[in-house]
């Protein structure tokens, strides 16, 4: 775990830890940036996510660990919600039970990807965490603004609660994780489990989440990354409006939404957060995790020096070794060989 400082963030914010605020790595590559066609999302989306999803299995399957984790058998099923079935797909590790739970939902601004694209992140979780990882296909906007997409998210987690042990796993260790958008999925669901008095999260994992859409002063973090890292995000221009109703400023406020500016972050499950040094979403997890130990919560905080924003879907030696700790988080044995 990084060494923390207290330093004060706009005035109003300490960080969990000051980072060095580094250039990124050598071997990394900066994709362009992801600019969904609002006006035609699911035109963009029809091209855009099987392209990603063919360039992501085109890496993996030159490292070590493809045949593995392809062995992992899947079932895909489904929740009903406002008359809508709702995707799940569930990742079986094998062996016997029970297993650790882990509801996994996907980054992508809210508005795009699928679980299809993060299958060799859920797949490794199950094969080295030992874990039944439940992914969410959520509904998107801006055909559904929030809180739709959230509140499916949320319906996963009851879904796993009551039916988790049909298929191996343990209710009673359940860990909701995501990254980006997921990641803000993953801090809000623990709020709205604890306050609904909902089904119990043993541990959070917040991968370079969203944790805001409020600030009334630019963070550092987006300043130095906010062009030429992939993801150009400055929360100034309000990059994440299509998620809204315009004009919908309650909903931005909304601690769900924006738990940073939550005014009871007490009796929150264990928090890990895994982030990366090169991406404008930095600061924002260095301050939701500061708030998160001032309310008593337990902590853990990893930086990934050099590496970008969605760093966790390529195949780097740093994003094994955040899946690695993802699987060690979840693991009953605390930890697992991985790729």
């Amino acid at each position: 775990m990084e060494k923390r400082k207290k330093v004060m963030q706009m005035g109003t914010y300490r960080k969990y830890l000051e980072p060095a605020y580094g250039e990124k790595s050598f071997s990394v590559e900066i994709p362009a940036p992801e600019d969904i066609d609002i006006e035609h999302p699911q035109i963009w989306r029809n091209k855009h996510i099987p392209e990603s999803a063919a360039g992501i299995l085109a890496a993996v399957k030159r490292t070590g660990c493809y045949d593995e984790i392809m062995t992992i058998e899947t079932t895909d099923t489904y929740l009903e919600r406002e008359s809508e079935r709702i995707p799940l797909r569930l990742y079986h590790p094998g062996g016997e039970g029970p297993f650790p739970v882990l509801v996994f939902y996907h980054g992508g601004a809210f508005m795009y990807n699928t679980f299809a694209i993060y299958e060799y992140v859920t797949r490794y979780i199950a094969k080295y965490g030992g874990a039944l990882v439940i992914a969410v296909e959520y509904r998107l906007a801006p055909e559904h603004r929030c809180p739709v997409g959230r509140e499916d998210a949320y319906a996963a987690l009851e879904w796993a609660a009551a039916h988790c042990g049909e298929y191996g796993g343990d209710a009673s260790d359940i860990t909701v994780c995501g990254d980006s958008a997921g990641g803000n999925f993953a801090a809000g669901i623990s709020l709205m489990a604890r306050d609904r008095k909902g089904p119990g999260i043993r541990r959070q994992i917040m991968i370079y989440p969203v944790t805001s859409f409020v600030f009334e002063e630019q963070p550092y973090s987006e300043k130095r990354y906010e062009k030429g890292y992939f993801l150009e995000y400055n929360s100034m221009k309000d990059p994440l409006a299509p998620y809204f109703a315009p004009g919908d400023e309650k909903a931005r406020r909304d601690p769900y939404n924006s738990p940073l500016l939550a005014k009871d972050l007490t009796g929150l499950p264990e928090a890990l957060f895994l982030s990366a040094e090169c991406d404008p979403l930095l600061d924002q997890g260095l301050m939701y995790a500061a708030r998160l130990e001032d309310a008593g919560v337990p902590v853990e905080y990893h930086i990934f020096e050099g590496m970008i924003h969605s760093f966790l879907n390529y195949t780097y030696e740093k994003s094994f070794a955040c899946l690695d700790m993802i699987c060690g988080a979840v693991s009953k044995r605390r930890h697992k060989d991985g790729c």
